[in-house]
């Protein structure tokens, strides 16, 4: 017999399946999702994952329970026990049949608040699109509309499990005889199965409830609230009636309580933020002196931008037109042909104005707060953006500016620095930089060795070159909207104000800085270091943070371009995220950081990137997740979690990483397990976590074989600096500062 006291967990889900264990007195609780089923007596904890590696349920004591405990390691174990004991035959069939058609109850519950939920989010985007139209208000756009259409609330349980087992439950319970051991082992692996399969269904749902619950409101302010909550603003300005979308907001905060993913105080502060917000009238717009000023500045900004760019006549008469019929759209971010041909036509056209604007910019110290607007914001005009947006645009653009001393660059900026020599060109797609480009115009008789001298130093060269190559393609990238991309700065996609959405650079500095603050190592740069006099030869590191260009547009996508300049390892990594950021950039920051750490790895292993026997970052996470099946360190439910993530991330091995990356900053370091244990090792061993990270994580054995492990590590890199620095004492010398650099930067 064991005792156990209330609360106690007995085994937990995903743990490894040694025992299972008959409750003689007291209750448990079985937990899968956020469902619970409550055992009694005669019931057998362990039940639901008899026949598997690891538990499907975490099992946990509802008061003080008394258990009769039974081994089985393996298979043949089990057999036996089952041969042996015709009593506990009994006890785990009328367990089994007791309680599975409660998992089929439980998930035909969940299939029933997703599709409701599923159905409330869809016709809240319809509702707001009906509104807007009847408000004579151009729609504005949330980042995962995209997405939203994609997810589905479908059936995807075989049709006649429920029926079965509901009939089987029957079968069962009507038996006069006692059956055999091989039956009952049968009956309960075909269980254990469905069972698996019924639960990894149910936590898939939950997912999406839980992702429709965020579109619906969350915390970072882009949400179908907020969407309503700028739709009661406008109308209120307009002197509209604003009791139905009141009434909408309220019934929306009721319902985002009531899913319980947001606290119930976070909700009523939305409400109470919505009330405090100042409303600026139109009357109020248009009686500002200042105001009527920049709106007399602002009534020919398009006029300006292609006179200041001096594009043909005809590309700027065409430009005219086509932006007239795609203002004219109801619905500019359609999916029809019309829609997208007039999206596709203005990109193109866009792209040759903004080249020559940017040219004509780079040689001009006196350059117009319009234009500015056009070449970091890509404003064109008052229709498209709005009037309230242009004009606060208007104030924020003249002083708009990075900060490069720290690398963080306008696009302005960015090209200004190419063309002065300062920075060199971005590689293109196909990884060909500036240098290589020029060689193989040379090596194809395009252009002689004078030619190639002259192009090599030629500034607008050089532009031409990052504009052609990077600037189309990372100007569409970072919106993340690839299937409705539209360069000109729309009202549509802006979620709130602008002066809100500028992507300020201590922002993002600051953003940095709590990544670098949990992955201390992660924007090292691997060099040789080679004193022959002394004989030391060493592989050291360099701290060197990325550079941040502000692209222009209104996104929810950071891209890192490239990991260093050229093939110059000690130069910073390239990234792009749009200057009008409404996503969470926390996140963005560590996507980026985490696919950082992925192509430098690559740089730095060449060939062998995805060789296991070289123990890199890249080849230890390829071999783990190419052979996970077979890794004897993964449960059976690990491995179900992988084969999800790989479908997820549609088999890219990058794309799970990066997932994991992120699991692991923001969970793991905070001591919240989410990781399997393969994983963790390899991300312990090339991301280690900070100093003040470890000292959280002391205390919980799940984390002491890392923790050991970094430990050793630490001590071995730290011994070795400390011999060489011996060498260099005897020598007469003082150890080289690159050296005393890699000695602070292993003891972090």
């Amino acid at each position: 017999m064991l005792t156990v006291r209330q609360d106690q967990i007995i085994c937990e889900a995903g743990s490894a399946n040694k025992s299972i264990y008959v409750i003689a007195e007291g209750s448990v609780a079985a937990q899968f999702g956020n469902h619970y089923l409550s055992l009694g007596k005669g019931d057998v904890v362990g039940i639901f994952g008899i026949t598997r590696e690891s538990h499907l349920c975490t099992y946990q004591a509802e008061s003080d329970t008394v258990l009769i405990p039974y081994q089985i390691e393996n298979t043949d174990e089990l057999l036996k026990l089952l041969e042996e004991k015709e009593d506990l035959r009994k006890f785990l069939l009328n367990s089994m049949n007791a309680h599975i058609c409660d998992f089929f109850d439980a998930y035909s519950e969940n299939i029933r608040a997703l599709k409701e939920l599923h159905q409330y989010v869809l016709s809240s985007k319809t509702r707001y699109q009906t509104m807007c139209k009847i408000l004579h208000f151009t729609p504005k756009a949330l980042p995962f509309s995209e997405e939203l259409d994609l997810l589905s609330s479908d059936d995807k349980l075989d049709f006649w499990m429920n029926g079965y087992y509901n009939d089987m439950k029957k079968v069962m319970n009507t038996l006069n005889t006692t059956v055999s051991a091989t039956f009952t082992y049968g009956y309960l692996d075909k269980s254990c199965k469905d069972l698996s399969t019924v639960v990894s269904l149910i936590n898939d749902m939950e997912d999406i409830r839980q992702t429709l619950a965020h579109y619906l409101l969350n915390e970072d302010y882009i949400d179908f609230y907020d969407l309503y909550s700028d739709l009661f603003l406008r109308t209120q300005a307009n002197g509209g009636d604003t009791a139905s979308i009141s009434n909408l907001l309220t019934t929306m905060a009721e319902k985002a309580k009531s899913l319980g993913y947001v606290s119930g105080k976070f909700v009523d502060s939305r409400a109470i933020r919505l009330k405090s917000t100042s409303v600026v009238t139109t009357s109020a717009v248009q009686g500002d002196v200042d105001t009527a000023i920049m709106q007399a500045k602002l009534s020919n900004s398009l006029g300006e931008i292609l006179e200041f760019a001096s594009v043909e006549h005809e590309i700027a008469a065409d430009f005219k037109k086509t932006l007239e019929d795609f203002k004219a759209l109801p619905d500019k971010d359609s999916s029809d042909p019309e829609a997208s041909g007039l999206r596709k036509k203005i990109t193109q056209l866009f792209n040759i104005i903004y080249a020559a604007a940017m040219q004509a910019a780079l040689s001009r110290e006196d350059i117009p707060t319009i234009i500015k607007m056009f070449l970091n914001f890509g404003f064109v005009d008052t229709d498209t953006c709005g009037n309230e947006n242009s004009i606060m645009l208007y104030k924020l653009a003249e002083n708009y500016h990075g900060h490069k001393e720290q690398g963080v660059y306008t696009i302005l900026e960015w090209f200004q620095a190419i063309y002065r020599g300062e920075k060199i060109p971005s590689r293109n797609e196909f990884e060909v930089d500036y240098v290589q480009y020029v060689r193989n115009l040379v090596r194809e008789g395009k252009i002689d060795k004078t030619a190639e001298g002259e192009m090599l130093n030629n500034g607008k060269e050089k532009v031409n070159y990052e504009l052609n190559n990077m600037f189309a393609s990372v100007n569409k990238m970072t919106t993340g909207r690839l299937f409705t991309f539209c360069p000109i700065l729309l009202e549509s996609t802006m979620l709130r104000s602008v002066n809100d959405l500028l992507l300020k650079p201590t922002a993002l500095l600051d953003a940095l800085d709590k990544i670098n603050s949990i992955d201390y190592s992660a924007f090292y740069h691997e060099a040789v270091f080679e004193d022959t006099k002394i004989g030391v030869k060493e592989m050291i590191r360099y701290d060197i943070r990325p550079e941040f260009i502000l692209m222009p547009n209104v996104g929810t996508r950071g891209v890192m371009w490239q990991e260093i300049e050229g093939l110059n390892r000690r130069t910073p990594a390239r990234m792009f995220i749009s200057a009008f950021y409404q996503d969470n950039l926390d996140k963005a920051i560590m996507r980026m950081t985490a696919e950082f750490r992925w192509e430098m790895c690559k740089r730095d292993m060449g060939a062998r990137w995805n060789d296991v026997t070289t123990h890199s970052l890249t080849g230890d996470y390829c071999d783990y997740a190419q052979f996970f099946s077979k890794n004897r360190d993964l449960t059976a439910d690990a491995k179900e979690k992988i084969k999800a993530a790989l479908k997820r991330s549609k088999n890219s091995f990058k794309e799970m990483f990066v997932y994991d990356y992120m699991q692991y900053i923001t969970y793991e370091s905070a001591g919240s397990c989410r990781l399997n244990k393969v994983a963790r090792s390899i991300l312990f061993r090339f991301c280690p976590m900070s100093a003040a990270c470890r000292d959280i994580l002391a205390n919980n054995a799940v984390f002491e074989e890392c923790l050991s492990k970094h430990r050793i590590s630490s001590g071995q890199a730290l011994h070795r600096l400390e011999m060489i620095d011996k060498k260099y004492q005897t020598s007469g010398k003082s150890m080289p500062n690159e050296l005393v650099i890699q000695k602070e930067l292993v003891t972090k």
